[in-house]
């Protein structure tokens, strides 16, 4: 087991940071993803770490081992790095059981080992196929295998499930995750899907043009987010128009109360699974406007004070559109100033 740290890594692009300071420790055997947008960096770091490119400062080790420095590289084929692009990139003119060979270099080994991958991914059957044999999640098993093949120090998983369609996507997902987590494989993957960020890591990295704006578990990020736009990358929220006095008390359509004399303008942030829907005359008043439901839960839109509030509830509807209801905010109070 390895762990992965990085420690102020910047890297241009005709003068221009693509990173910019990026700091990050990923322990030994953790499973860590970096969140965000098309074009923020995100491939760039993971082609920096796996040493397809050259920083232009800061350092990024293995362990103990200094694998990345401005004035000396260790190439990419002695990091001991697994990557799997985001079209998994198997030879087509090889079959699963080759292009899983392909990093193996102890001949004595190579066939059993083969054979344990083939089992591991469940593909022992598809050995002879070819890659345009396969369906897009074997073809990505069958990428992952051949990353994990040569025992790497680090995987780099570059959005390997973007491509797939949504149920298939969540299964893979599950396995490929708790496949790295029990073998304590240190695994980094890039995606810009807030739920897929969130649901198999034991760390988060949100990552802005470049540079990461938090870092946390899971849990941190998503219920203390340092800003408004950071609690929006990582879920539903609400943004409602408040202001703050001098002793902390907040006036707000959900929390309505009597302020000082002195005060400033914000944002409340609040989820929409933050609020409970009560019965007319209990809470703030409001009157439901829309319902969106989706089975196991159902997001209602309501109108309060001429604000409009979504609240997520259990997919069990008790409340209809036109009705009046009362709404309670009971989650934590996160407020940023204008």
């Amino acid at each position: 087991m390895t762990a992965l740290k990085i420690d102020g890594l910047t890297v241009t692009y005709a003068n221009r940071p693509v990173l910019n300071e990026l700091s990050l420790h990923v322990p030994s055997g953790a499973f860590a993803t970096v969140l965000g947008p098309s074009g923020c960096g995100k491939t760039t770091l993971l082609r920096a770490i796996a040493g397809f490119i050259s920083p232009f400062s800061g350092t990024i080790r293995f362990g103990d081992q200094l694998v990345s420095v401005s004035s000396i590289v260790v190439p990419p084929e002695r990091r001991k790095v697994g990557y799997v692009a985001q079209e998994g990139a198997l030879f087509p003119h090889l079959t699963v059981a080759q292009n899983i060979a392909f990093g193996i270099t102890d001949n004595k080994v190579k066939s059993d080992l083969v054979a344990e991958l083939l089992d591991l991914i469940g593909m022992s059957k598809f050995a002879n196929r070819m890659p345009n044999e396969l369906s897009g999640g074997q073809q990505t098993r069958v990428a992952l295998a051949r990353a994990l093949a040569p025992e790497p120090k680090v995987m780099l998983l570059d959005e390997p499930f973007s491509a797939l369609d949504a149920a298939l996507r969540d299964d893979l997902r599950a396995e490929v995750s708790e496949l790295l987590k029990n073998r304590k494989t240190t695994t980094l993957m890039v995606t810009h899907d807030r739920e897929e960020a969130l649901v198999v890591a034991d760390l988060v990295a949100l990552m802005r043009s470049g540079q990461f704006v938090q870092t946390g578990t899971p849990t941190e990020v998503y219920l203390d987010p340092v800003s408004p736009e950071v609690a929006i990358s990582t879920g539903d929220v609400l943004l409602l128009s408040s202001t703050k006095d001098e002793a902390g008390k907040i006036d707000s359509v959900l929390t309505p109360t009597k302020l000082g004399t002195e005060f400033v303008s914000g944002k409340l942030v609040i989820r929409p699974e933050e609020i409970r829907i009560k019965p007319a005359g209990s809470g703030v008043a409001a009157s439901v406007i829309d319902l969106d439901y989706y089975g196991h839960d159902a997001v209602v839109h309501l109108d309060a004070a001429g604000e409009r509030i979504n609240v997520r509830i259990s997919g069990d509807l008790k409340v209809q559109v036109g009705d009046r209801v009362g709404l309670e905010h009971v989650g934590p109070i996160r407020w940023f100033p204008n």
